[in-house]
């Protein structure tokens, strides 16, 4: 029970305020004075020589040294509420010069701060000892930038940081207090909190009091009004905290769910009696139809686990014994062959000469007789080329090459092809025969029985999956006849290894229990093998045993910044030192040494609170002097990420200062770019000899640290930075932070310098500093969001298990709190039911290989006849924004972004949607030039756009091999069309705008915001947000006509796909950004976006968060019409899993909502043919009400000039059109005419 009001004021007539200073309360004790002994100081001695040496900065007033105690006070004064604190005690320091015992006293002075500041002085007096503390302390607050700007930095500083301990531990800062205040009055109906304030007369400051009910219950004082107001919120936090603890923790819970918020502010919504009377009938039509008759309950399916813990089988097809042995003996002539060719001799004497062959028996042997073999071999052993050949030579020397299937997994696709190259060519083959490779989007795969297949993890993974369900994957081989896995680069430790690992232990003990042989080896050059060998027991529980392999790697010396910087001031490229980014960066990382460089502080004082950049000015003019400081051998420089990577090359080739090189010379230099977007083409040409005297300089990101070989790479530049995802599952915050890579990571990318011959080095951070990172980055599955693991852990159907069992079975398990989470999504998202089975909308997801709620875009898509534009959407939405905003052009190129966007739904994904359809329309035509030029000239990265169709593709072919297609268009389309194209009958309503922003909503889900003021922004969590500034839908975005004014009717509803924090800003209080924002009507928000409606007295609460009045009749119907429409799906796709007759042992049947009387396990539960058409006449009747209620909205909107308009106003009255990427006509011709005022169709079926 929450105490009452009155209870306070009784507590503050009965005893002090808690914050009441304690000397007043207690009587003077006296005390006994104790004899004490003198206490020995550690050294150094503190003294002024060495204060001045260490602290002094290059540039301070004079005064503030003159008397440090009085510029120390004053800055206390204005700064904090707290006098600093100084402590003085008498002891002995050995003299470091003479050797003697010396008596000193040692102060110490305290800046009441968070963090504190500490100055520290020595001196035969305790007087010049405080003055020496205090002249410490002022060095130290010069360096932060903070002694001369302490009204600026310091009151705002102050604020955000106060805090108070609550009995459980709790740390609460003022922000949470005042949450916490709003949250107790909502739930016991008090009204708001009022605070008055009155001037104390003892020190000029003031006192903050809370009143709510006319009790006043929480007091606070401070020097000024705002932190006296912090106090007050803080204090009576603490004080309802310790009245009952269960309210504090009931908050905190509520926290997480944005339900300590409260509702949203009321979004109005207006539909015409006319248009509500479609809609009623169209609700009545699909109620009659036998798609909704045949509907599945809304309960949860029996599991289909057996409670037996052991893999699922896989059914063997292995050939006769006679084809096994003829693969066998030619197999081993070819192998002859090689061994006899002259023309391979040089590429064998070259591979018995790498370091693994003087173990290479030893190996075999290892893991001919080990289940599970560690392999730890240095860089340039030769692992990853020659493990996997030695194990399948071995069997064909024996003659039994036919029986030796190896897979060796990759973390990168450009690794698995680039390996799978090198090792055809050293077997004098070409890629297929023997070797092969499997990645996304790609394969080349071998022959079967006797083979080595190289590819990436996620792939594998989706082979195993494919395997359990008994579907196929495409290109993929049976597992049962795969006899090695080799897990490369183990220590990299991404979600899909560590789920690779749990799976491996799984079918290991499968393969045991049936006699049949499999042999893992995980390999790394930089693992610790403890964590893998106590994961892998052996049958006695013995750990998994290590091999140790040499390396063959040249020396490499490591240079830092403290060793080469001041060789790049002598040269040309001093001018850095004037480049803020510069300045800051050596400011941070050298300390008080960037001082004798020159080093002059920003001309603000703010830096510390701002998020430092890389340098690029500074690494551009490193790698000018690695080339001038030598006359051949490659540059491979390591940067976080693609912005990186482009302000790099921007930085070589129009730098803002001289180099002393040219890098726009292609005769003697060319520029490489490594990244994921890159085709593969692009990025293979590095494995190919440049022209004669060209030196490359390879700028790239961690896709070059592990497995690929770069050839005569000898200098290394490393800004020892990687970007790093990282996801907050209670605010559903994603967050792509820059973080430093781990010591291994750094020992990792400076090999691959020495290679070939000894190499060098150069690290973009201080000596000091590399010596202090730590030895691992956090590992993926504690950082990123768990959905996707969900469905794959799903997907393997580990018997006997939940997931919750198998993720706390990975080597390192992510907290349940996160696993957690993730269910919950996926039940909204309806991939999950309430007993956390999959759905039959769970199976068809698993067949796509994207996130649910991507899948869901691309399955609505198709049935909605949207599907080319869905594609792209889903592709669009899985991928960076492909528009570029360069540092001397962002104006320009915010207005291009700003051109494609449609005025009615404003959003940043229709607009790249507009823009690659335009591109597409040039480039499909064979019109490279012009289409290259339209991305020049719309600030447009052609590699993302390029990535954008492949991912296209790839989905396209998977909804054709889930049996999606059949059933969508009123099945007109054929399902088993092998060229994989968008049937034209499948984009008809391509062009509606309200429809693709209904994809986008199912996209975004539960990502949803409405606005609240002129910039802010309120989430179901987050009570003030704004949108980001790179976004269409940014205030300065927007034309002086479209800015709401805030007046009564319909507010601002949007979409986002994440929120974003700059949380290295080094405030406590960042603000949180939305990225990639779309905006919504309440229509398309209530009937694709909302996850549950709930009737209410004025209309409707949705995810019970955002409230929704209006036309309550309309409302009813459109919530009614949501209910039914995702009773239809629940069918549909229901029809297409169990369509997949090949699948159909282990699905379960689903009860029926209304019981026919002949349910049984030999029904056929596919969609029929009629249920098919109702499908398709459904859905073209919801887009003709989705288009219908946008255009009266427009109009409605249009015709009050009184009211704001919104980004969707427009004097027009035009339908809602967009460009389509698609050069098919719409069906039945113009969207205008398509929307007659008649009934549903479906009541004429």
């Amino acid at each position: 029970m929450a105490p009452h009001p009155s209870t306070r004021q009784g507590f503050r007539n009965s005893r002090p305020h808690p914050t009441a200073s304690s000397s007043s309360l207690r009587t003077p004790k006296r005390r006994v004075p104790k004899p004490t002994l003198l206490r020995t100081f550690d050294g150094p001695m503190h003294d002024e020589a060495h204060i001045r040496h260490t602290l002094r900065p290059s540039h301070i007033k004079p005064g503030h040294e003159a008397t440090p105690k009085s510029s120390l006070g004053n800055f206390a004064h204005l700064a904090c509420d707290k006098m600093p604190t100084y402590k003085s005690v008498e002891g002995s320091l050995s003299d470091d010069t003479t050797g003697k015992v010396i008596n000193i006293w040692r102060t110490t002075v305290t800046m009441h701060l968070d963090p504190p500041i500490v100055g520290t002085g020595d001196c035969s007096t305790r007087k010049e000892s405080e003055r020496l503390a205090a002249l410490s302390a002022v060095y130290k607050l010069h360096a932060l930038g903070l002694l001369d700007n302490v009204a600026k930095t310091l009151r705002s500083k102050k604020v955000e940081t106060i805090e108070i301990t609550l009995s459980n531990g709790d740390v609460v800062h003022y922000e949470q207090a005042r949450n916490f205040m709003n949250y107790y009055c909502r739930r016991y109906n008090f009204g708001k909190p009022d605070i008055t304030f009155q001037e104390t007369n003892k020190s000029g400051g003031w006192e903050a009091i809370i009143t709510v009910g006319g009790r006043r219950i929480g007091l606070g004082s401070a020097t000024t009004k705002k932190s006296a107001q912090v106090a007050c919120y803080l204090d009576v936090t603490q004080y309802l905290e310790s009245c009952d603890p269960e309210l504090w923790k009931t908050f905190v819970e509520a926290a997480k769910s944005g339900a300590d918020l409260g509702l949203a502010p009321k979004v109005y919504f207006q539909m015409s009696d006319r248009l509500d009377d479609e809609l009623r009938d169209l609700n009545a039509d699909i109620k009659k139809s036998k798609l909704y008759r045949n509907r599945p309950a809304v309960v949860s399916s029996k599991s289909t686990d057996t409670g037996v813990i052991v893999a699922p089988r896989f059914p063997s097809r292995r050939n006769s014994q006679e084809f096994m042995a003829a693969k066998s003996q030619k197999l081993l002539d070819r192998y002859r062959n090689y061994l006899t060719d002259p023309a391979m001799e040089r590429i064998r004497n070259a591979r018995m000469s790498l370091p693994i062959f003087t173990r290479a028996d030893n190996l075999v042997n290892h893991i001919q007789n080990n289940e599970v073999t560690i392999c730890m071999a240095a860089t340039g052993s030769g692992k990853t080329t020659q493990i996997p050949q030695l194990i399948l030579d071995s069997f064909i020397k024996s003659g039994n090459g036919a029986s030796c299937n190896v897979v060796c997994t990759q973390p990168r696709r450009l690794a698995a092809i680039s390996v799978a190259d090198r090792v055809a060519k050293e077997r004098g083959e070409s890629l297929g025969n023997s070797v092969g490779y499997q990645v996304r989007f790609e394969a080349k795969l071998p022959e079967e029985y006797g083979s080595i297949t190289f590819c990436t993890t996620g792939v594998f993974l989706k082979r195993l999956q494919t395997a359990l369900s008994g579907g196929s994957y495409p290109g993929s081989r049976n597992l049962d006849d795969v006899t090695h896995i080799i897990v490369d680069e183990v220590h990299e430790r991404d979600v899909d290894t560590d789920l690779l690992l749990v799976v491996l232990k799984r079918l290991l003990a499968d393969r045991k229990a049936r006699n049949k042989s499999l042999k893992i080896i995980l390999m790394s050059a930089t693992i610790d093998p403890t964590l893998f060998q106590n994961y892998f027991l052996d049958d006695n529980g013995q750990p998994a045993k290590v091999i140790e392999i040499p390396g063959r790697s040249f020396p490499v010396t490591k240079h830092f910044l403290d060793d080469f910087v001041p060789k790049l001031l002598e040269g040309p490229s001093k001018w850095i030192l004037e480049q803020d980014s510069v300045i800051k960066y050596l400011k941070q990382e050298l300390g008080s040494t960037a001082a004798a460089l020159g080093v002059m502080p920003p001309g603000s004082s703010d830096m510390e609170k701002e998020a430092i950049e890389l340098p690029y000015p500074m690494i551009a003019a490193t790698i000018s002097h690695v080339l001038k400081s030598s006359d051949d051998g490659h540059v491979l420089v390591f940067l976080p990420g693609w912005d990186d990577i482009v302000a790099m090359q921007r930085a070589l080739q129009a730098p803002q200062g001289p180099l002393g090189l040219s890098f726009t010379d292609s005769s003697k230099f060319s520029i490489h770019l490594l990244h994921s977007t890159i085709p593969l083409a692009e990025q293979q040409v590095i494995f190919e000899p440049p022209p004669a005297g060209v030196r490359r300089i390879i700028l790239a990101t961690n896709i070059a640290e592990t497995s690929v070989t770069i050839p005569d790479v000898v200098y290394v530049v490393d800004t020892a930075k990687v970007k790093e995802q990282r996801y907050d599952p209670d605010r559903h915050m994603s967050s792509l932070v820059s973080a430093w890579v781990g010591s291994s990571n750094l020992n990792q990318r400076a090999g691959r310098a020495g290679r070939h011959r000894s190499g060098e080095y150069y690290g973009i951070l201080s000596r000091a500093h590399s010596e202090t990172l730590s030895p691992y980055q956090t590992v993926e599955m504690k950082r990123v969001d768990l959905s996707n693991v969900v469905m794959h852990v799903k997907a393997l159907n580990f018997p006997g298990m939940t997931v919750e069992e198998v993720l706390a079975a990975t080597i390192e398990a992510p907290l349940p709190e996160r696993v957690a989470a993730a269910m919950k999504d996926l039940q909204m998202v309806g991939a999950l039911d309430g007993e956390k089975n999959l759905t039959s909308l769970g199976r068809v997801l698993l067949q796509l290989p994207v996130e649910a709620q991507m899948g869901r875009l691309v399955l609505y898509g198709s049935f909605f006849r949207c599907l080319d534009q869905a594609l792209t959407l889903a592709a669009i939405l899985t991928n960076r924004d492909p528009f570029v905003s360069p540092m001397h052009l962002k104006v320009e190129a915010a207005a291009k972004k700003n051109s494609w966007s449609p005025l009615e739904f404003r959003s940043d994904a229709l607009a790249t949607l507009q823009a690659y359809n335009a591109w597409w329309a040039l480039q499909s035509r064979g019109e490279y030039n012009t289409a290259n030029r339209f991305c020049m000239d719309n600030f447009i990265a052609k590699p993302t756009l390029l990535m954008i169709q492949k991912i296209k593709g790839h989905l396209l072919q998977s909804l054709y091999h889930a049996g999606v297609i059949d059933v969508s268009a009123g099945g007109l389309v054929n399902g088993s069309n092998t060229q994989y194209t968008v049937p034209p009958e499948l984009n008809a309503n391509g062009d509606s705008l309200p429809l693709l922003a209904a994809l986008i909503s199912i996209a975004s889900q539960p990502k949803f915001a409405i606005r609240v003021g002129e910039r802010t922004y309120r989430t179901s969590i987050d009570k003030t947000t704004f949108i980001h500034p790179s976004s269409v839908n940014h205030r300065k975005r927007e034309a002086p006509s479209l800015v709401e004014s805030g007046s009564a009717g319909e507010k601002q509803l949007y979409a986002y796909t994440e929120k974003r924090q700059n949380i290295s800003s080094g405030t406590s209080n960042p603000q949180t950004f939305l990225v990639t924002t779309t905006r919504l009507d309440p229509m398309t928000y209530m009937l694709f976006g909302a996850y549950k409606l709930q009737v209410t007295e004025r209309g409707l609460e949705c995810d019970n968060w955002l409230p929704i009045v209006g036309n309550l009749d309309a409302l009813d119907d459109v919530s009614h019409l949501k209910t039914l429409m995702e009773a239809c799906m629940l069918r549909v796709f229901e029809g297409i899993t169990m369509g997949r007759r090949r699948r159909r042992g282990t699905i379960p049947i689903m009860p029926r909502e209304v019981e026919s009387g002949d349910e049984d396990e030999d029904r056929d539960y596919s969609l029929s043919r009629d249920e098919v058409k109702e499908l398709d006449l459904m859905t073209r009747d919801i887009v003709r009400i989705l288009n219908r209620y946008s255009d009266e909205r427009m109009a409605s909107q249009s015709r009050q000039n009184s009211r704001p308009a919104t980004p969707t106003d427009s004097p027009s009255t035009q339908p809602t059109r967009m460009l389509s990427g698609y050069s098919t006509p719409t069906i039945g011709g113009s969207m205008s005419n398509s929307r007659p005022s008649t009934p549903s169709r479906l009541r004429y079926f």
